[in-house]
């Protein structure tokens, strides 16, 4: 969906109980309590729908139960599975300038010495341990912690990532 007002927050990714209740998971630490959420857009078919919300109650760090207006069954609610959530551009002008790890695919890669090691390919979070998998330009994959601690800069211009990155490391993925 390629709308410039709305940003995706999160995905509906299962229902809870018979009453329409969904589980919600939020992208990029999305914290609905911060935002004093009343309503969300709901992609339907390619199309952003407005949907008002009832009741919204944590569920683990990036999981909510949320209840919308009008969905009141399981099937009702069965039917919004797998849908993304939304919200417009005023409300998320925090989150859009913040820049998160998951934004970060696509960036090049270069170590502290300048040596560019190749381009994100994809980021992982394997229960708190987060990693890049980098593409180089021979075509093979390594794998790199993905640590604000290790990051330098980034350059969000030429979409260039700066990090260091032990020499051993790349040796022992490839």
């Amino acid at each position: 969906m390629n709308h410039p007002q709305i940003f995706e927050i999160g995905s509906i990714q299962r229902t809870h109980g018979v009453n329409g209740e969904l589980q919600v998971s939020w992208v990029n630490d999305f914290y609905p309590e911060e935002q004093n959420l009343e309503s969300v857009f709901i992609e339907i078919d390619g199309i952003p729908i407005p949907f008002f919300i009832t009741s919204l109650r944590n569920k683990g760090e990036s999981n909510s139960l949320v209840h919308f207006d009008d969905v009141d069954s399981i099937d009702a609610a069965s039917e919004l599975v797998g849908c993304k959530l939304f919200l417009s551009g005023e409300k998320t002008k925090e989150i859009e300038e913040e820049l998160y790890l998951d934004d970060l695919v696509g960036f090049t890669l270069v170590n502290q010495k300048g040596i560019q090691l190749g381009v994100i390919q994809e980021f992982e979070d394997y229960s708190g341990n987060a990693v890049f998998f980098v593409q180089n330009s021979a075509g093979q994959e390594f794998i790199v912690p993905a640590s604000n601690d290790l990051i330098i800069s980034i350059e969000e211009e030429t979409q260039t990532i700066i990090m260091e990155v032990s020499e051993g490391l790349i040796d022992l993925n490839l």
